[in-house]
């Protein structure tokens, strides 16, 4: 007779238990403990930041209040800590605190060659045209053989092409297309360009046309950058309007972005970067959860990897200063 199968023992597991997959709360747990270990070891004022800083939104142009400006020892000491350790060619910047006004600079008044910062007074030029009804946005230019020049850009191969102003606009931002930026200027003209500078109080900015035979660099100071770019965040120099298209095209991604390279990745950078043999420059508002900041700094012939390691810790400072005011 065959026997009768045998019962497992009260309390005792079923069969194969031993070898299933751990339960779905085992799992839960594991989940827990290690979420709990990245808080213990990144610090829970890390994880509020991420939090912070991956739902963060830049405020609309003109829309911060203009601060009191003064000079903040702390931050000073900071950017003269780089500067002192740049030891090849000349460095200027200028920083503004945009919510405290808090100030620091290194020879910020000096002139120094614009490499493509030059391009942000021809497209504050552009856009107030724009505004005042005076340039047509959809409106063709076209790309004539003296306007080629060589550099950045895309627009080498295009002689004889016809481009809307507002698509040269983005190119001569975007870009950094030098092509475009002389079809521009010259659609709105130097002299404009260079008055409107003047008005805006940027004494050291001045565009020159070597087409015209005209010798020298186009030239602008970090103050001067610094000042234009306080302007478009607290609506101070432009309307509204025109700050908030030009910073819309200013974030918009560039190849090459110093002022946020040692930035975590949720900061807002709106910027203009310029490179030449004899300098590399960046200047832009940066935008973070906690706080603001118009920076703008200026290299003349220094190594090309040491001035852009300073512009990155320079920015570093400026941001690690805002999280301990």
């Amino acid at each position: 007779m065959p026997s009768a199968p045998t019962r497992p023992r009260r309390g005792s597991p079923p069969r194969g238990a031993a070898n299933r997959p751990a339960s779905g709360r085992g799992w839960v747990t594991l989940i827990v403990l290690a979420l709990a270990a990245v808080v213990v070891s990144v610090g829970p004022g890390t994880i509020r930041e991420l939090v912070s800083g991956v739902t963060f939104v830049r405020p609309p142009a003109a829309s911060i209040p203009a601060p009191i400006l003064h000079t903040e020892p702390a931050l000073q000491a900071g950017v003269d800590g780089v500067s002192a350790a740049f030891s090849h060619g000349r460095l200027a910047l200028a920083i503004v605190d945009l919510q405290s006004g808090a100030t620091a600079g290194v020879d910020a008044e000096r002139a120094l060659p614009a490499a493509s910062l030059f391009k942000l007074p021809i497209l504050l030029e552009v856009l107030t045209e724009q505004e005042a009804g005076r340039l047509d946005p959809d409106l063709r230019l076209a790309i004539r053989a003296e306007d080629w020049t060589d550099g950045s850009g895309v627009l080498q191969g295009r002689v004889g092409d016809q481009l809307a102003v507002r698509e040269l606009t983005r190119l001569m931002i975007q870009q950094s297309d030098n092509i475009a930026a002389l079809v521009l200027m010259d659609a709105v003209g130097l002299e404009s360009v260079n008055g409107m500078a003047e008005r805006l109080g940027m004494r050291a900015t001045r565009l020159v046309d070597h087409r015209a035979g005209e010798p020298g660099d186009h030239t602008t100071s970090a103050g001067d950058m610094a000042h234009l770019l306080t302007g478009l965040a607290t609506g101070q120099l432009v309307s509204q309007r025109v700050a908030e298209q030009a910073l819309s095209l200013l974030e918009l991604r560039q190849s090459v972005s110093w002022l946020g390279d040692d930035l975590p990745f949720w900061v807002k950078v709106a910027h203009k970067w310029g490179d030449l043999p004899e300098a590399r420059n960046d200047a832009g508002i940066v935008f973070t959860p906690r706080g603001s900041y118009a920076i703008a700094v200026l290299t003349e012939n220094g190594l090309p990897d040491e001035s852009a390691r300073a512009i990155a810790r320079i920015s570093r400072v400026v941001y690690d200063y805002l999280g301990n005011h």
